[in-house]
Formats: C-alpha cells, structure tokens, sequence
C-alpha cells in the first residue's frame, strides 16, 4: 500500500507563493539515464545540474532558475530539467511557464508520478478540471490502492460537480480507513452542492458520533436546519449544546441568532448578553456581535444600552485590545458624546498607535471648534505621524483661530509638503495660509495663496468671499473685490456670512445706498447676528447719516461683544 493513515490527504505537491515542494527524486541516477549526452559533455551538464540545485536550496532563486534555464537550452528532452524549471517558475508565480515546463516534463516520461502531480497541482490552481480529473483518474489506474490519488480525485470531480462520483471515491476509502473527519467534511460538502440536505446532515451526525462532545458539530448542523426552514430541529440541537455545556458562548451565540430570525427580541438579548458575558468568547467574536449591533442600534434605544452594557464589561474586564477602546468611541461618538469618545479613543492610542484614531480624535475637535485641545493634539498626532498632511492642516487652523500665525504658516507650510495627490486638500491649505499671512499683514503671500486656491478651483464659493473680504478690509482692488464677491453670492445666494462681504465691499467703496440695501437683505435672513454684521450694519448706517440708527446697532454689537473697545470708542463719538 502506498500511503497509510498518517499521511492520507497529505498529498505533496501543491501550489502557493512559496517554492513548490515535493520529495526530491534521486537526481544523480535519474539524469544519466533520460539524458542523450555523452562523456565530457555529460559531465559538464551533471555538474551545472547540482549546482543549479545547490543555488535553489541556499534561496538564490534567479541564479538557478539561469542555469536551469541554460541547461534546457543544451538538452531539451531532460524533464527532470522541465520539472526544476516549472517548480522555480510556480515561485515566482509564472503560471503560464509553470504549466509549460510542467506539461513538457510528463510529456517526456508519462509514467512519472511527481511530474504528473505536479501538472495536476496546477491545472487545480488554473481551474483546469478537466485535464487535472484526466491525470488524477491517470494515476489512480496506476495504483489502485493508493488512496491518496482516490481523495484528489473525489475532489477534483467535486469541483465539477459530478457529486455521485465524488461520493463513491469517497466511500471506498472510508471502507479502507473508516469516518475520517476530512472524508466527512468532503462528504458533507459534496452534499450541500446537490442541495441534499439529509444527506448533509447524515455526513454531520457522522462527525457527532466520533465526537460527541465536540459543539462545532453540533453547531454546523443546527445551522444547517436553520438556513433550510426546519427551525424546531435546530432549536432542538441548540438546546442540546446548552445542555452538554452551558457555560460555552457558542450556542448562545446561535440560539441568539435563532430567537432574532424568529423575532423573539427577548430571549436573543438573554442569550447575546450570556455568550457575550462569557470569559471563553474570544476578542474576535465580541467585537463582531458589537459591530454587528452598531448599524442595528443607532434607532433603538434597547439595542444601544445593550451594547454599551457590554463594552462596559469588556472594559470591566481589563482586555488590553485598542479595538475594544476604538469600538467604545465609536459608539460615543455616534451618539454625540464627543468628549468621552476622545477618552476612549485615546485609551486605545495608549495601547496601540493608529493614525486612524488620531484622525478621529481631530475630526471630533475640529467639528465641535475645540481649538485648545486641537491645538495640543495636531502637534502630538505629528509627532507619530510626521508624513500625514491632515494634521497640519489642522494645526493651522487652531492656530490661526487664536490668531498665532506664525506658528500656524510653520505647520501649514510644512504640511504642504506631504499633501499628494489631493487637490481639494491643497486647497484648504491654501486658504488657511492665505488667511495666516493676512494676519501677519503680508498681503503680497495671502493674495498669492488665494490665487493658487482659485486656480485649483474657481468656483469655490469660500475661496471667493475670503479673497473679497481681506482685500475689502484692506481697502485695495476694490473692484476685484466686488467682482469676487459677485461671483460667490452667485454660487451660495442667501449666504448671511457672504451677503456681508457684499456689504462691505461696497460700503469700502463708498457706495453706501447699496451697501445697505445688501446688509438689510442679510438682516432679513435671521432674527440673531454677530457682533461684526451688528458692527458692519452700523458702520453703513452712520456712513448713510442714520447716526441715531447706527447708535442702537452699535450698543448691541458690545452687548454681543463687551471686550471690544474699538465699539466703545464709535458709541462714545456718537453720544
């Protein structure tokens, strides 16, 4: 017998991105004899042979596949030589090579198991059944009692679908060496493609009955009634698995799963809550049920207390995973606490450095205008991350906001460096640097950097009423202002923040009649304005001679605004 129950199924040759490895045939007897060379000529090719061989065990693949290569140059027919060639190429994942080499090797000695194995490993790997069933059915007419070539052949008729004569390989060998798992395996497998279910099942029993108090079994078989609509047989094998271990998360997780698909609500939460309370349910499995609960809880209150009850226990439980912190946030985050999914977030960073959670972290800050914390917490995500321009940009920004502009054109100028690829993201850059050099009054740069801005893209509405505001408050290309300006009321109408640019470009203008009329229309946008449109409004006002009506405008841009003593000074002037 060639094979005995150790090695069954262990079949050597097989495909994958390492060297193809097989048992070594014994080279120095088998080349003298296939090849035609003589004497001195022979020697030479035997001893370029080993060395190409002593080249392949040390790992210099390219130097063996060389002479190899030069060898089959000198003698075409060897097919030990095709068999070394088809297994360096298979390495380098050459398919088409391999298959050439390979073919050419068998074509040469038709009787050469390995050589056979080895072309059939790769028809299996080119979905070639067809020529892979021939050599299988081949070798196994050569040796009917090895029961390796009887598995590979039930697999490859499997793979065609021809069920009944994968199953009567299959048999014959559990005759020889009895219910191996893998045999069943294969057997159920084949039965689920021709859609017997009892069939399928039998071959699971089978596997119940070598192992008894194995759950897996019992688990693939309630599954199996499940999916099929025979709901009181799975129920049924559920209930066995509890009863041969009921502190195993495992049929609690498909007796939830069971009580969901039948909506019984209350009896899936008791068993998720039981398997996901247990110590023996790996990291994995909890964090599949939360994330599988975070779509399904965002509308339902029960769900989402559940899930936090359970991330408090995992957390409970002190499991140094990032991934249990980083769930944590998320649920957090979604519900709007933004402050606790920091902590948690940055629980996670304690653990594991992700730039991911950085990036959230910031995201958080800069969505709710948390400045301070985002002026710590950029520089600290760079010092991780020095490469990722997203933390630049908003470094900048928090920086430009507490009017620091030098350390923000240091961050802005240097994040620009790493922006690839993303002309959006260029862009912010730019505004932000534009806004940056504004501020420290180098009007040459802030102009020059809304042109690069503009020049990415001339229609951003933001871009345009920027440029037209600085260059307003600078009093200088004023008809370029209102030209800018213009265009993003054009693309934003109804804009209050650029309704007053508008406003301002013409009051600096001098054209006070339209200047209010445009202020006017952005008052009756909404009832409540900030202390610079009320400042703006008044400034018109008084410029209109409407001094009493400025008076009240300016009072309450200082109520908005008590620190602001250039207000206190206009309503002194007036009263």
């Amino acid at each position: 017998m060639a094979t005995s129950q150790k090695y069954l199924l262990a079949i050597t040759a097989f495909w994958n991105k390492s060297l193809f490895l097989l048992i070594l045939i014994p080279f120095s007897l088998s080349l003298s004899a296939q090849s035609k060379l003589k004497g001195e000529r022979l020697r030479l090719f035997n001893e370029n042979f080993f060395a190409a061989q002593n080249f392949k065990l040390r790992g210099e693949s390219e130097k063996a596949e060389a002479l190899f290569a030069e060898l089959y140059r000198i003698d075409s027919e060897n097919a030990t030589v095709c068999y070394e060639l088809a297994q360096l190429a298979i390495a380098r994942e050459d398919q088409n090579n391999a298959l050439f080499y390979a073919e050419r090797a068998m074509e040469l000695d038709k009787e050469n198991h390995w050589y056979m194995l080895l072309c059939a490993a790769i028809y299996k790997q080119a979905q070639l059944h067809d020529e892979q069933l021939i050599i299988y059915q081949k070798l196994l007419d050569s040796d009917r009692e090895n029961l390796d070539f009887r598995y590979e052949l039930a697999q490859a008729y499997l793979e065609e679908n021809q069920i009944e004569l994968t199953l009567a390989h299959l048999d014959t060998i559990e005759n020889t060496l009895g219910p191996l798992e893998s045999l069943i395996e294969l057997k159920k497998i084949a039965h689920l493609k021709a859609n017997d279910i009892e069939g399928a099942a039998a071959a699971i029993q089978q596997l119940i009955d070598r192992e008894p108090n194995n759950l897996d079994n019992y688990g693939a078989l309630g599954q199996l009634y499940q999916i099929n609509g025979r709901d009181s047989e799975a129920l049924e094998i559920y209930h066995k698995m509890v009863d041969l271990d009921s502190n195993d998360p495992r049929p609690h997780l498909d007796l939830a799963n069971y009580y969901r698909q039948v909506n019984d609500r209350e009896a899936s939460l008791h068993h998720l809550r039981k398997a996901m309370q247990s110590p023996r349910l790996d990291v994995e499995r909890k964090i599949g049920v939360l994330v599988s609960l975070f779509d399904a809880s965002i509308k339902d209150s029960t769900l989402a207390k559940e899930a936090y009850i359970m991330l408090n226990d995992i957390v409970k439980s002190k499991v140094e995973d990032p991934r249990i912190y980083a769930m944590y946030g998320d649920y957090l985050s979604r519900d709007g606490k933004d402050a606790e999914a920091i902590g948690f977030y940055k629980r996670a960073l304690n653990i594991e450095q992700k730039y991911q959670l950085w990036e959230q972290i910031l995201l958080i800050e800069i969505q709710n205008r948390l400045f301070d914390s985002l002026r710590q917490d950029a520089p600290a995500a760079l010092e991780f991350y020095p490469n990722q321009a997203f933390p630049y940009l908003l470094a900048g920004i928090a920086f430009n906001e507490a009017k620091s502009s030098e350390e923000a054109i240091s961050y802005l100028e240097s994040g620009l460096s790493y922006v690839v690829q993303n002309p959006n993201l260029k862009l912010e850059f730019y505004l932000q640097l534009a806004a940056a050099y504004h501020i420290t009054k180098d009007h040459q740069q802030s102009d020059a950097y809304f042109d690069k801005a503009l020049a990415i893209n001339s229609e951003n509405a933001t871009a345009l009423n920027n440029y037209a505001y600085y260059l307003a408050e600078r009093a200088e290309k004023l008809e370029k202002a209102l030209s800018l300006t213009q265009k993003s009321n054009s693309l934003s109408p109804n804009n209050p923040v650029f309704l007053d640019t508008w406003a301002w470009v013409l009051f600096k203008q001098k054209n006070y009649p339209q200047a209010l009329q445009k202020m006017e229309e952005l008052l009756r946008l909404s009832p409540t304005h900030d202390a610079e449109v009320l400042e703006h409004y008044a400034d018109i006002l008084k410029a209109s001679n409407r001094e009493e009506e400025a008076l009240v405008q300016y009072k309450l841009a200082l109520e908005k605004d008590p620190a602001n003593k250039s207000l206190q000074q206009k309503i002194d002037a007036l009263q």
